[in-house]
């Protein structure tokens, strides 16, 4: 029995959804960030340190709140994705994809055979609730998961209208400082090549009926992304966030801290 609602299920509510990226794997802090009220949280593995136990750790904590855990993909690994679903990861994000031919591997990934090439241990995993909802997770394993494609590299963007063909990709996710530094001009987003890069994407993805994700980013802030039709939008993360509150909190207090040295030397 599910008791919290699949990504395709909050997108159809036609609300954009917002969401944070955890690279520590802390479960209290995941479970902070459920309590704030982000949509989806994404379990990074391409770039934070999560081991195996540190993402059914972290899903474990997150199975009391109506938030989304998608689990980014360290690369293409599909014996990892069938881990991951054995979990009960609520989404699949896999960096970097640059043919169809990845994306149907990857699709496969999330099926049984004959459909699929996901290992068989449904009796006594936790996405059947350790084999409680056997019957009704066989009749449908994928039972909502979502699949999220990144598309980072120039590769990508010439084949992105093949990519999002694909049957069962349910998104696509733009990595623009990967992308910048695929197409030359690494950070810089002002350059006519990215602008076209995610139009051609943008374009590819409407037509095909898919969600297009992305976080904001410099020339694209959330209100632009909002405008361009981005239902998946990455706002914030774990690392980014705490520097910035470091620093501002320390850049206060040597204000202050300096402030008084000033009114001590004043002083008669």
């Amino acid at each position: 029995m599910k008791l919290r609602r699949s990504l395709s299920e909050r997108l159809a509510g036609k609300r954009a959804l917002l969401g944070f990226g955890l690279t520590h794997p802390n479960p209290s802090l995941a479970e902070m960030a459920a309590m704030c009220g982000y949509d989806f949280l994404i379990l990074d593995c391409e770039h934070g340190w999560f081991s195996e136990m540190d993402h059914l750790q972290t899903l474990m904590a997150l199975a009391a709140f109506d938030v989304a855990a998608v689990i980014r993909l360290r690369g293409h690994d599909t014996q990892a994705l069938g881990r991951y679903l054995d979990m009960g990861a609520d989404g699949i994000l896999v960096p970097n994809v640059s043919t169809a031919e990845q994306a149907k591997a990857l699709v496969r990934a999330m099926h049984y055979p004959p459909a699929g090439t996901r290992g068989f241990a449904a009796p006594a995993h936790r996405a059947s609730r350790y084999g409680l909802d056997l019957a009704a997770h066989i009749k449908s394993p994928r039972d909502g998961v979502f699949l999220a494609v990144m598309i980072e590299s120039a590769l990508g963007v010439a084949h992105v209208e093949d990519i999002l063909s694909v049957e069962g990709v349910d998104a696509v996710f733009i990595g623009p400082f990967d992308l910048t530094a695929d197409l030359g001009c690494a950070g810089d987003f002002s350059q006519p090549a990215y602008g076209e890069a995610l139009s051609r994407i943008e374009r590819a993805a409407a037509a095909l009926g898919k969600v297009t994700g992305t976080g904001p980013h410099p020339g694209y802030p959330l209100e632009t992304l909002l405008a361009r039709g981005y239902r998946l939008l990455g706002i914030g993360g774990d690392m980014p966030l705490m520097r910035e509150a470091m620093s501002a909190q320390v850049e206060k207090a040597k204000t202050a801290l300096q402030s008084n040295v000033i009114d001590s030397m004043r002083k008669p």
